[in-house]
């Protein structure tokens, strides 16, 4: 039919709904891609999904990002990843050190690359924990938001209290950062 989306066409509409209530754009796409797609369809993308959501007025969402946010990094996980491929590394390593053991440059370049890898292996370490730092701190955040938010409304009723309050706030040393929360 003219004029019906892609996601209409493929029977996924109810399906891509049902997701957006939990997910983002981005993780939708990628969950039907790979639970949902008919064979032989042509995968769909976050912008596809995006465009569908807000033709079918999902607009004004908790989570109306397209992409995955910082929220979503998993700590563990990723440092399971390393993990397992240090392990992989040392497995293939000792099995190329037994072959290798009599070519002194062959050690050599070994060594040298294998260095690297684990240099990179390290910086990747030193950014996950980086990251993770960081989504705690974004996370305290949203939590000190939510309760000010609380905070604000309760003062709503109350007029004097909250100017009171706000002259306080103004006075004090910390007021730029309570505003950019």
């Amino acid at each position: 039919m003219a004029g019906q989306s892609k996601i209409d066409k493929l029977g996924l509409g109810g399906k891509v709904l049902a997701l957006r209530k939990d997910l983002t754009c981005e993780e939708i796409a990628d969950e039907i891609n790979l639970r949902y797609l008919p064979v032989g369809a042509e995968p769909i993308n976050k912008m596809t999904v995006s465009r569908y959501c807000i033709a079918h007025g999902l607009t004004d969402m908790d989570r109306n990002d397209i992409s995955k946010s910082l929220t979503h990094f998993d700590a563990l996980g990723e440092a399971w990843k390393v993990r397992d491929r240090l392990v992989k590394r040392t497995n293939k390593m000792e099995k190329f050190l037994d072959e290798i053991k009599e070519d002194e440059e062959k050690l050599s370049e070994f060594a040298s690359i294998n260095n690297a890898y684990l240099n990179c292996c390290k910086q990747l370490q030193d950014l996950n924990e980086s990251v993770s730092k960081i989504q705690k701190e974004q996370l305290g955040l949203q939590k000190v938001r939510q309760v000010l938010g609380a905070v604000l409304s309760t003062l709503e009723k109350y007029p004097s209290v909250r100017s009171e309050i706000f002259e306080k706030l103004r006075n004090s040393e910390v007021y730029e950062t309570i505003r950019a929360i």
